[in-house]
Parts: structure tokens; sequence; C-alpha cells
């Protein structure tokens, strides 16, 4: 690989899909190399309107062309634009493609090496395939939302980002990359099918198998976390604390001054631990309040115990390990984030 090659340089994508989940997956690719084109329809991406931030940042870099697939004109440019393409990536409604010409069987049946991947809310097949969604559609119907927000309170979606959907979008990326690879040993492309929904399944898993093997308890007993979660500090600010293992909650109750929990015999594990998590918080709380969080996290910190700040958005630039990744970039107006790992030569952000 010349220094000025990515790794997908030379792979060219026709980016069908809008809003995020399609054209995140796209920039990904995109960071490696990819060349892509995003096509939108007459009006334009509705990410555009509703958050045009976001629009400009997960479209930058990207060649973007404006169409009617109802009009031939349309379906011609397209048809010329998918004649050069390694990957097509679509986001609409199962059956939409088809219907308008570009559906997987046909452009596979004209280019065997192409590889289409589709992303829609349920799948391309089933009793929910034609339904519409949103990413707190496709948390609640696996069962994820359910465990979302305070254990006594209700669901509550998202944690603050689109998990479903930033979800599918690195499955339909690491499905196109395999894809790739499996091209240059077997010769033939591959038709991709990523229902977000689906994604949001392979999130629950590790919890999942925690909710089987703990005899299926309810929200609350799944829930439960005794000095695992967030604390308010003297000063009002908040840090999380991550205690799990037994050193690290005898290490955290003799940095408190509280070695008092470490010798009662009902806490003696993680487990028995979570039994009594209210009491455990509210001890540790109290605790907490004695202090500000700088003094606190330093404290932490020197006691090996797993602490850190939460950081408003506005602060991340200031944490000297967001800095040492390098990762934030300007972009125009917005901030930009690459790529989370080395190894490659590190891909560099692309440009609006």
């Amino acid at each position: 690989m010349s220094p000025g090659d990515q790794p997908l340089t030379g792979v060219r994508i026709v980016d069908l899909s809008l809003m995020l989940p399609g054209p995140w997956a796209t920039l990904m690719l995109a960071q490696l190399g990819a060349s892509v084109v995003h096509v939108e329809p007459p009006g334009g991406d509705g990410l555009r309107s509703a958050m045009p931030s976001a629009y400009a940042s997960v479209n930058r870099g990207k060649e973007v062309v404006e169409l009617d697939l109802k009009s031939e004109e349309g379906r011609t440019r397209l048809r010329e634009l998918l004649a050069a393409a390694d990957v097509v990536v679509e986001g609409f409604r199962p059956g939409t493609a088809a219907r308008l010409g570009f559906g997987p069987d046909e452009l596979r049946a004209q280019n065997d090496r192409l590889i289409y991947c589709s992303l829609s809310g349920y799948g391309s097949s089933g009793p929910y395939a034609g339904h519409p969604g949103h990413d707190v559609n496709y948390l609640a119907v696996v069962g994820l939302l359910s465990i979302s927000g305070e254990p006594a309170g209700p669901p509550q979606a998202g944690g603050g980002v689109p998990v479903a959907d930033l979800a599918a979008s690195l499955f339909a990326t690491q499905a196109i990359l395999a894809a790739l690879l499996l091209r240059d040993r077997a010769g033939s492309g591959s038709t991709i099918d990523v229902p977000i929904a689906a994604a949001a399944l392979k999130l629950l898993e590790p919890r999942l198998a925690e909710y089987d093997g703990a005899g299926a308890p309810s929200k609350g007993e799944l829930m439960a976390r005794a000095a695992y979660g967030t604390f308010r500090c003297r000063d009002g600010r908040w840090m999380a604390v991550g205690c799990i293992e037994d050193h690290f909650w005898r290490r955290l109750c003799t940095a408190v001054g509280r070695p008092d929990l470490v010798d009662d015999p009902r806490f003696g594990s993680y487990t028995s631990r979570c039994r009594y998590a209210d009491e455990i918080n509210a001890a540790l709380g109290e605790a907490f309040l004695q202090r500000d969080r700088g003094e606190w996290v330093d404290l932490l910190l020197a006691a090996d115990v797993p602490v850190s700040p939460v950081h408003e958005i506005s602060e991340i630039e200031e944490d000297p390990q967001v800095r040492q990744w390098g990762l934030i970039e300007r972009v125009g107006a917005v901030r930009a984030v690459g790529l989370p790992y080395t190894g490659l030569r590190r891909p560099g952000l692309v440009a609006l």
C-alpha cells in the first residue's frame, strides 16, 4: 500500500440511504478510503432539515447527487452510477428498491460482484417488514428499552444517542468489509440485509445471558448495581464509579472511610451487594457529598478505583486522554471524530 492509499482506496459506493444508519456506515467506509456517492431525492435528505449539523457531518467527503428515481431521467443517471459501483447501500422499506428497478436481484444479475446492503427497521421479511419506525421503536421491540432508565422508573430511550441506529451502522460496515474480503476469495458479491432492530438485539446479548442465568429477575433486580453508577459530589458535579470486582470494592470502601461496609457479611460478593444496592449507594452517595469531584477523582485513582468525571459535551476536549487520542477535529463549524483504532495507517477525517 503506497503512503497515499487507504485500505478501501478504489472501492466505489453508491449510497441510496437517508437519515442516519446508512450514511453513518458509508461515512466510516469513506474514512477508510472508499469513494461514496450519496443519492438524495428531490428536496434532499430529511436529515438536512431535522439535524443540519449532523447531516453535514455524516455526509462529509461524499459526492451528493439529487435524483428523482420516479422519473426515467433519474433512474438512467442512477444506472450510470451503479455501473461503476462495488457496493450499494440502501435504506428503503423492503420492496421499494425492487419496485423502482434497483433491487438486489436485478442489480446483482447485471453485476455478480456487486455487494448490496439493505438497512431497514425490521429487515426484508417477517410480519414487521413494512412497519415504519425509529430508534425508540427498535429498542422497544427487542426488549432493550425495558431495562433502560431507573430501576423503578419508566423505560427511557437512548442514553442520549440513537443506539439501534448506530449499532446497525457498525454492523453494516462490518458486513460490507467482510463481503469485500469474501469477494476477493470467491469472486462474487453478496446481498446483505441489516435489520436495525436486530442490531439492537445483538447489543442486548450479554444482558440476555445475565437475565436467563439469574432466573428471569424483575427489571429492578436486573438493573440493581451496587457501587456502579453516577454520584453527585459536594460541588454539584457528577462522577462515575464502577466497582464490580471485590478488590475494587474493598479499595473504594477504604478510600471513602467506610471499612465497615467491607466487614458486613451481606456484601461479600458483587451479586450479594446488588441485593442491597439502594443501601450501599445511599451510603456512598452521602460520603461523596463531603468532597468536590476533583478531590474524589484524584483520591480514588490514587487508590486504584475505577472512577471518571461525567463530562459535559462542552468539556470533552479538555480531557487529557481525549486529547491524546487526537480524534476530534473541526470540520467546518462542527466537531467530527476519526475512526477509533490504530494499527492501520490511521485514516484521516474527510472534509466537508
